[in-house]
């Protein structure tokens, strides 16, 4: 899970990074002749022109100083994804000062000279005293001197902070209606991405060329210490300590061995001279590009690019530190032991990104493990060998990786998993299977190149990595022709050559970790006052834009709702491709039907009819059909998507499964004793017990948790009464959701399965929380470096007349960086990595809502942070500046955020569920409007009282937990009491 867990990593690094802006004052040098620079800058050719055949038009055009810039118009939406991409990751940190190209990637959420202060020349005066003060320390190896240093740095920096402002960045792009403002980094990128209205781009490329060319360090001291709560969240993250291991063995000295995040000594005692020169050495615009989709005109952005970010100067790039080429030459073995499922993880050395085998290694990756058809997905996970596996090749700049992965069942050995999956290995080579499932995967490639024209982020994420993989348009605009082209013998020879015995296995083993001791920092609260603006920060808010009119829904243009004897179907059209969706929701659920979700998991694994569950997912898959169901406690669903043309041969499929399942004897069995073994590992799973630690304080003995079927429950699971569920399923009614390209009259009769009565759905008790007579806290114990720490009280049941009250108290409490929960935990305190809270409406007319925060922190700062975030949500700190700022963001994403085509059935049946006919968004953006501070202070004065409940999830021996009890009625929650098994 390499791939998995390292990409996830990256792109949940949520903020910032930064650039020698004040490194000196003395000029820098003159920019290099453009020969120089261009000889080491490895840019790829232009594209003036959309090529012929590409689907994404995409052109590719260069400044004059280097910086690539890559266009795909998409008018469906009135947006823009921006991505900025760099060519420097952790593979470019220097070895003494790993984590470097991570902590950059967050300080350049910090500002400019002229964005984010109030007198830049009086906020350097502090900051070139940090920047010394840190060299200084970087260089000391004296503790006590070391000690005292940093209380020199802790002063400096309240007062440098005195000239600052907090996150205005983020500030600007909340108020002009800016989205998925973050950023990410791995081994060769960093990536700066954030989605914008259309009417924004001018804004947008100011503000960036600012951030990029005058960068500032500002709150490093501050975001050192978030960056540290990030690296302690990841040593409580399983897959991240096996994934970890597996790479530093992999890759021994070669620098994708390391962590991202950087080791542990050198996050705390970083070089800003280092950090500097980093920046100086790679943060240039011939190492860089500009990737753009969406609604723009191609000529117009072009225009504001070049008169935005043309005046940066490019320099030559000098090469990264040099490292021998990543070799194995005989298996290696690593071990690590933590309080969670085990694993096994079996992963061999590729050829890097640009090999010309990759597209053969690619078809090898489906063919093992495609999800629904491949060798691992059948004979391991369909036949129940192994509670799951996985497969699939990932390729670096100067690597690729192969990687196989299971957990095993309960009464499997590690070593057992790892031998079913070596033989998995061997199937390949030994070539079983066929032409006919080679041409089954390019469908499926072709399926997925048509979703991505849907979404502007998958059409910039592809332009950005051709950039930073240094491939040619050109080559990847032709990926699907080529792969088409990739034969059988071509896999078969591939696995043979490149999955032999040199490879590395790292073993996952439960046990008990040794969980590091970090003290917590002498850290003074910064001044992070709300109502602060740079005059930079007033012209980017001000530069004037058309307003984009909203765009709502309308029954009839939007959508066609047409009855049925078995409920309705909502239908809206595809304006892209010739794919369809298809979703089937029953208003029943485990809570009325005990063994109803159960019935569907063990459809999962059937067949239809004559046709073998192997033979029936090999048919989905050739058809390019996908199949699934979902089930929880009174809702139900059945989805189904692919092309087109296959509509009728898909449901044909779907309705057989149900109708005559074709279940293997021994299915069930597998799939009682695989559930079994996942309940123990559920308790070991810290994510799943801090899930279920929270479902009973909102929920006590009713929590959805405590709902699972019990073991004894499984064990006692017949055959056939599961499969008498499946078939009198489609007997009840039902709604329907359908987007494609045909006429709702004509699907409309292909749905119905059954004729006759159909029997009113079981009756819905509203969803209600606990309620405790006051403040209370419940803690359970687990082994961490951090403790999770969760806030909720129960409120009003809810009422579509409020719903203005509940989005503006959500937006100005936790929406975004710029938010009081963020802004007062994160960056006044560093408390916290991640930090969130505001309200959440009940999902149907009468259920209630709860007022909630959220954040994972240091074990010793527990406390502080729960008594912080508890008093924030008890009494929002109200001022004009910060909800003038929520109160404009609001009506941005009104104007330009319209419901996308593929959504339209499904916010139809949420306005059912509560009670509405109709699009309610026209009635809120004009309430939202004339909405004003006193409204949002009346709302939010309901919670002062309020009793609330604190749940924490950590070490007893790490927390505090007599400062716990300060914060309420103290009780322990054991695991055995939020389990039912």
């Amino acid at each position: 899970m390499i791939k998995k867990t390292v990409l996830a990593a990256a792109l949940a690094v949520l903020v910032l990074s930064f650039r020698p802006a004040i490194a000196s004052s003395a000029p820098g040098p003159a920019a290099a002749p453009a020969e120089a620079w261009e000889q080491s800058s490895r840019l790829p050719g232009l594209v003036p022109e959309p090529l012929a055949g590409d689907p994404l038009r995409v052109t590719v055009h260069r400044l004059k100083n280097g910086l690539t810039v890559y266009l795909s118009p998409n008018r469906e939406e009135p947006r823009v994804a921006a991505w900025i991409a760099v060519r420097a990751g952790s593979r470019h940190d220097p070895s003494e000062l790993t984590g470097m190209a991570h902590y950059l990637e967050h300080m350049f959420f910090k500002g400019s000279r002229r964005l984010g202060t109030l007198d830049f020349a009086a906020e350097r005066t502090g900051l070139d005293a940090i920047r010394k003060l840190y060299e200084e320390r970087f260089v000391s190896t004296d503790t006590a001197k070391r000690s005292e240093i940093y209380g020199r740095i802790d002063r400096e920096n309240v007062e440098a902070a005195k000239s600052a402002v907090p996150n205005e960045l983020s500030k600007v792009y909340k108020q002009l209606g800016f989205r998925n403002i973050n950023a990410f980094t791995s081994n060769d990128m960093t990536v700066y991405v954030t989605d914008l209205p259309r009417n924004r781009l001018a804004a947008w490329a100011r503000l960036e060329s600012d951030r990029f060319q005058s960068p500032v360090l500002r709150f490093f001291q501050s975001e050192i210490e978030t960056v540290y709560e990030e690296k302690n969240r990841s040593m409580d993250n399983p897959d991240r300590i096996l994934d970890e291991a597996l790479s530093k063995t992999l890759f021994q000295d070669h620098p994708y061995g390391r962590t991202t995040l950087g080791s542990v000594e050198h996050l705390k005692n970083p070089s800003l001279e280092r950090l500097y020169a980093f920046i100086d050495r790679h943060y240039l615009p011939n190492n860089m590009a500009v990737a753009l989709a969406g609604d723009f005109d191609r000529k117009e952005a072009l225009a504001l690019i070049e008169r935005e970010f043309g005046s940066w100067e490019p320099k030559p790039l000098t090469p990264p530190e040099a490292f021998a080429a990543p070799a194995t030459t005989a298996a290696g073995r690593v071990e690590v032991r933590y309080e969670s499922e085990e694993q096994v993880s079996i992963a061999w050395l590729l050829p890097p990104y640009g090999a010309p085998e990759r597209d053969a290694l690619t078809v090898l990756g489906m063919v093992l493990d495609n999800g629904r058809s491949g060798i691992v997905d059948l004979t391991l996970n369909q036949a129940q060998k192994v509670k799951r596996a996985g497969a699939g090749p990932w390729f670096l700049n100067e690597a690729g990786i192969f990687e196989l992965w299971a957990v095993p069942k309960a009464s499997q050995t590690l070593e057992e998993a790892e031998s079913l999956l070596l033989a998995a290995v061997e199937r390949l080579k030994a070539g079983e299977f066929t032409d006919s499932d080679l041409e089954a995967i390019i469908t499926d490639f072709e399926i997925n190149e048509k979703r991505k024209l849907e979404s502007n982020g998958s059409r910039v994420s592809q332009m950005a990595m051709s950039f930073l993989h240094f491939e040619e348009w050109r080559h990847a605009a032709g990926r699907v022709e080529r792969l088409r082209k990739v034969t059988r013998q071509d896999v078969i020879t591939a696995a043979r050559r490149h999955l032999g015995g040199a490879r590395v296995t790292a073993l996952r083993r439960q046990g008990k970790p040794v969980i590091a001791s970090i003290p917590k920092p002498g850290f003074t609260k910064l001044d992070i006052a709300p109502d602060r603006e740079s005059a930079f920060y007033r012209k980017l808010v001000s530069m004037p834009a058309k307003p984009i009119e909203p765009r709502w829904l309308s029954e009839g243009r939007d959508f066609r709702v047409l009855p049925a004897p078995w409920g309705k179907l909502v239908a809206a059209r595809n304006p892209f491709n010739d794919l369809f969706s298809l979703e089937f929701v029953f208003e029943r659920g485990w809570r009325s039907e005990r063994s109803l979700c159960a019935a569907l998991d063990l459809l999962g694994l059937s067949g239809g009819g004559t046709l073998s569950a192997d033979d029936f997912k090999k048919k989905l898959y050739s058809l390019g059909t996908d199949m699934g169901t979902s089930c929880g406690e009174d809702r139900s669903t059945v989805r189904l998507s692919g092309l087109e043309r296959n509509l009728e041969e898909s449901l044909k499929l779907l309705f057989l499964r149900f109708g005559i399942p074709n279940t293997a004897p021994d299915t069930l069995s597998k799939m009682v004793s695989v559930k079994i073994g996942a309940h123990k590992d559920n308790k070991l799973n810290p994510s799943y017990v801090n899930n279920a630690l929270n479902a009973w304080a909102l929920r006590g003995s009713s929590s959805a948790v405590l709902g699972e079927l019990t073991d004894t429950e499984l064990r006692g699971l017949e055959e056939k009464g599961l499969l008498r569920l499946l078939k009198t399923f489609f007997d009840h009614p039902r709604r329907a959701g359908y987007v494609g390209t045909r006429d709702p009259r004509k699907v409309l009769p292909l749905l119905g399965y059954r004729e006759g009565r159909f029997p009113a759905p079981p009756g819905r008790e509203p969803r209600r929380y606990r309620r405790p007579p006051s403040g209370e806290v419940l803690f359970t114990h687990r082994d961490m470096v951090q403790a999770q720490v969760g806030i909720t009280a129960a409120d009003e049941v809810y009422d579509t007349a409020r719903a203005v009250d509940y989005s503006f108290f959500s937006d100005y409490a936790g929406g975004g960086m710029s938010s009081v929960i963020f802004q007062e935990v994160r960056e006044a305190r560093s408390l916290a990595y991640s930090a969130s809270g505001g309200y959440s409406p009940g999902d149907r007319k009468a259920d209630e809502n709860i007022l909630w925060g959220a954040l994972g922190t240091q074990a010793d700062k527990t406390v502080e942070a729960a008594t912080l975030l508890r008093s924030l949500l008890a009494k929002l700190p109200l001022t004009e500046e910060r909800f003038g700022q929520t109160k404009r963001t609001i009506e941005e994403r009104y104007r330009s955020t319209p419901t996308e085509f593929r959504d339209i059935p499904g916010s139809v049946f949420s306005w059912e569920d509560k009670g509405l006919t109709k699009d309610p968004r026209p009635e809120r953006f004009k309430k939202s409007l004339s909405y004003a501070l006193d409204d949002l202070r009346r709302f939010a004065a309901r919670f002062e009282a309020a009793p609330k409940t604190v749940t924490v999830l950590g070490s007893r021996t790490k927390v505090d937990l007599d400062g716990l009890r300060q914060l309420g009625d103290f009780t322990e929650k054991p695991l055995d009491e939020l389990f039912p098994y």
